[in-house]
C-alpha cells in the first residue's frame, strides 16, 4: 500500500522543473508559461532559495531544472553555494533578480549557473531562456567530487576512513548525495561496515555503464540512509574477472552527475584498478600508521598520484590502528622522514571503532576517531582552509635551490 507521503516523493522524483520566486506576478508568468509551455511536471512557489532549500531536504530527489530568485539577497553568491549542496550537481539551475549586473552575470557563469534573468518576467524572455535551449551555448556542468582513500599497507584503517569519512560527508548539514564504493570485488567489508550485503551490483553496473540513467542506479544502488548510497561486489574467490580499460572512469563520470561526493576505498596500491582510480580522482586520502614500511609506501604513493596527467590534491594521514607502544616510530621523526605534509592526525580508537562497526552504526561525537574523520571532512569540503603542500618534484627543487 502506498502512504501520501510515498506517492509525493514519487512525483518529486520526476519533476522536471520547480521555481521559487519572491514575488507574486513573478510566480504568475512563471504559472502562465508552463501552462502553454511543454513541461506538465513543474512546481512554482513563492519563497526564496532558504524556502527552495527547505524544499529540497525533503523532497526524495532533486528536480531537472531549478529556478531561484536572489531579489533582495546581500550574499547571493554564498546562498547559492549552500543551495549547490542541497541539490544534485546534474541539476541545471536558473537565477532571477533585480540587477542588471555584467560582473554579477559573469560570476553567476563561472559557478555553473544556467542563466540569469532580470524581472520582470515575460513570456518571451522565458521563452527564450527556457526553451531555446538547443540554440544557445553549452554550459559547463557542475559535477561532483570524487575522493579516493588508499592505505599504505593493510590494517592501517583504509576501509574505516572511507566509510566514516563518507557518513560524514553524507550527514552534514549541507545535506550532500555521497555514494560510497568499494572497490575490493571480492569482497570487502566496507559495504558490511554500513549494514549492507556485497552482492553484485558494482559488477552490473561496471559491465552495464553505456546505458546507465537515473532509474536504473536507483534499482541497483543501496541505500544507508535518504543521503548516502553505498556499492560493492562479492565475486566467487574462483572468479576471475578484469575490468575494461576506461571503464570505471566511465561509471564515475555518470556518478558524479548525481552525487556530490564519490568516496573511492581503493584496496590496492597499484594496478589496472588503482591506476584508473587515481587517475580520476579530485582527491586523494593516502593513509598510513608510523612505521618503517608505511614512511616508504607513504612517499612512493603521493608521487604516483601526483604524477597522474590530472593529479588529484593529495591528503597524507596518520591513524593510530594500534595502541602506542615505545618500539613504534615517533611521530615527529616519521613526519621528519618522509618530508610531506601531513594534513591531519587521527588518534587512537579501537573501542569505539570495534563497537561501530558490529553494530553498523556511526561512531559518537566525541570519539577520537570520529573528530578526525569530521575534521578530514571539513579539509576536503573546503571549510577547513589548508595547504596540502607543493608535490614532490617542486619540494625537491626547493631543497636544490637552498
Amino acid at each position: 500500500m502506498n502512504l501520501p507521503g510515498d506517492r509525493e516523493r514519487a512525483e518529486q522524483r520526476v519533476l522536471t522543473f520547480a521555481a521559487f520566486v519572491t514575488d507574486s506576478d513573478s510566480k504568475q508568468a512563471l504559472g502562465s508559461f508552463f501552462k502553454a509551455s511543454t513541461p506538465t511536471d513543474y512546481r512554482v512557489e513563492r519563497g526564496d532559495i532558504d524556502d527552495c532549500i527547505g524544499w529540497l531536504k525533503k523532497a526524495g530527489r532533486s528536480p531537472q531544472r531549478l529556478l531561484v530568485d536572489i531579489s533582495g539577497s546581500s550574499g547571493p553568491l554564498d546562498e547559492l553555494e549552500r543551495l549547490a549542496d542541497a541539490c544534485e550537481p546534474s541539476v541545471k539551475v536558473y537565477v532571477v533578480g533585480e540587477r542588471n549586473d555584467v560582473g554579477l552575470y559573469r560570476n553567476l557563469l563561472s559557478r555553473g549557473i544556467q542563466d540569469y534573468l532580470v524581472k520582470p518576467l515575460g513570456m518571451e524572455l522565458l521563452r527564450r531562456v527556457l526553451l531555446d535551449e538547443g540554440n544557445r551555448p553549452v554550459r559547463q556542468r557542475r559535477l561532483g567530487k570524487t575522493v579516493a582513500v588508499v592505505g599504505s599497507r593493510g590494517g592501517v584503517g583504509t576501509t574505516s576512513v572511507a566509510v566514516h569519512l563518507a557518513r560524514c560527508l553524507a550527514n552534514a548539514g549541507a545535506h550532500r548525495r555521497v555514494i560510497y564504493i568499494d572497490l575490493d570485488l571480492y569482497g570487502g567489508c566496507g559495504t558490511s561496515m554500513l549494514g549492507l550485503g556485497g552482492g553484485s551490483a558494482l559488477i552490473e553496473l561496471l559491465n552495464n555503464v553505456r546505458r546507465l540513467d537515473p532509474q536504473y542506479l536507483e534499482q541497483l544502488l543501496s541505500t544507508v540512509s535518504g543521503r548516502l548510497y553505498a556499492v560493492g561486489a562479492e565475486l566467487d574467490y574462483m572468479d576471475a574477472y578484469t575490468i575494461a580499460e576506461g571503464v570505471l572512469g566511465q561509471l564515475l563520470a555518470v556518478l558524479s552527475q548525481h552525487y556530490h561526493y564519490i568516496v573511492l576505498d581503493v584496496p590496492q596500491r597499484g594496478g589496472t584498478l588503482a591506476n584508473e582510480a587515481f587517475l580520476h580522482t579530485n582527491l586523494a586520502c593516502v593513509v598510513a600508521e608510523p612505521s618503517v614500511h608505511s614512511a616508504r609506501t607513504l612517499v612512493r604513493l603521493v608521487r604516483s598520484i601526483e604524477a597522474q596527467p590530472t593529479p588529484a590534491t593529495v591528503y597524507s594521514i596518520i591513524n593510530q590502528p594500534q595502541p602506542h607502544n615505545r618500539n613504534k616510530v615517533a611521530i615527529n621523526d616519521f613526519i621528519d622522514t618522509v618530508d610531506i605534509p601531513i594534513a591531519l592526525q587521527i588518534g587512537y580508537d579501537a573501542q569505539a571503532l570495534s563497537l561501530a562497526e558490529n553494530l553498523t552504526q556511526s561512531m559518537p561525537e566525541r570519539s577520537e576517531f570520529a573528530q578526525g574523520i569530521a575534521r578530514l571532512a571539513s579539509l576536503l569540503t573546503g571549510e577547513t582552509a589548508t595547504a596540502p603542500g607543493k608535490p614532490w618534484w617542486q619540494r625537491l627543487a626547493s631543497k636544490g635551490a637552498a
